[in-house]
């Protein structure tokens, strides 16, 4: 027998939505969540961004560096930009936008921090890599970045998680190292929006319903806002016991309640190797 109407509908749907997912995106706005220029970190890190433009269409696409959602920015000598810089990808092709062409882009700023908002005349795929270049040979990388990084992709503002629920799974803390602990996580939100939005930020299966947030123990669930056309990361660790034994490596999740769309990740760091891994908010399946 044939199968019936149901049962074709519950194979192609989940088909499709997996094709959509991985279209480019078509002309409008997008937001990359997290952006460094010369942003220091420890033991020596300096992080900078560049940016991977794909077009994969038979058509120039120009993407415009639309603006800068900060967090932080530093322009000793801003330079006067008389129009949106802007790149243009020819058909079929990639470009890369290079560290030293966002700062200048950037007004020539020499630190920066923050999220960006890029708009596109047509079809693009837009990546980042954040890039580790301590110990280069370049004290201003001009080329293409070479170090350990991670990679974020750049998400089409009408795809941004909205109001609901989302988790960040398989995060990593190091509970009452003694000497350095050997995993940080941080959490990040950049709000493109014309309004702020409230985060109610809790970590479902922590004992004792704390956490500490930015050095400062907090409640758990903690209530964050992030103001409209802003962004911030949070450096994220379990709270400790004076006086407790050396604890250990643990893998936890976090649960993010938003009430507008917003952009937001996980950065998990292994400070053994240096190496960053990046998580991506997952729907709660009660919500889809």
């Amino acid at each position: 027998m044939g199968e019936s109407l149901e049962m074709l509908r519950s194979r192609w749907i989940p088909t499709l939505i997996v094709m959509l997912a991985t279209l480019p995106a078509a002309a409008g706005e997008l937001v990359l969540p997290v952006f460094a220029h010369n942003l220091e970190g420890r033991n020596g890190d300096l992080w900078n961004s560049e940016i991977y433009l794909t077009n994969p269409g038979d058509q120039p696409v120009q993407v415009t560096l639309a603006r800068h959602l900060p967090g932080r920015i530093t322009k000793p000598t801003p330079c006067d930009l008389f129009m949106p810089p802007t790149r243009v990808v020819p058909p079929h092709s990639a470009v890369v936008w290079t560290a030293s062409g966002l700062a200048t882009d950037l007004g020539c700023a020499e630190e920066v921090r923050g999220g960006l908002v890029l708009r596109a005349d047509g079809p693009i795929h837009v990546t980042s890599r954040l890039v580790n270049v301590a110990g280069s040979e370049e004290e201003q990388p001009t080329g293409v970045l070479s170090g350990r990084g991670e990679a974020f992709e750049a998400i089409p503002i009408e795809q941004l998680p909205a109001a609901g629920t989302y988790l960040l799974p398989a995060l990593m803390w190091h509970r009452n190292p003694c000497g350095e602990a050997e995993f940080d996580t941080f959490i990040g939100f950049a709000n493109p929006g014309g309004a702020a939005v409230e985060v109610v930020l809790d970590v479902p299966h922590v004992s004792g319903r704390e956490a500490v947030i930015d050095g400062r123990s907090v409640v758990l669930p903690h209530l964050l806002q992030i103001p409209a056309g802003s962004w911030r990361q949070i450096w994220l660790r379990p709270s400790t016991e004076e006086g407790a034994p050396c604890g250990s490596i643990e893998s936890f999740l976090v649960s993010v309640e938003i009430n507008e769309p917003l952009a937001l990740y996980a950065s998990v760091i292994d400070r053994r190797s240096g190496d960053p891994r990046t998580a991506r908010p997952v729907r709660l399946a009660a919500e889809e």
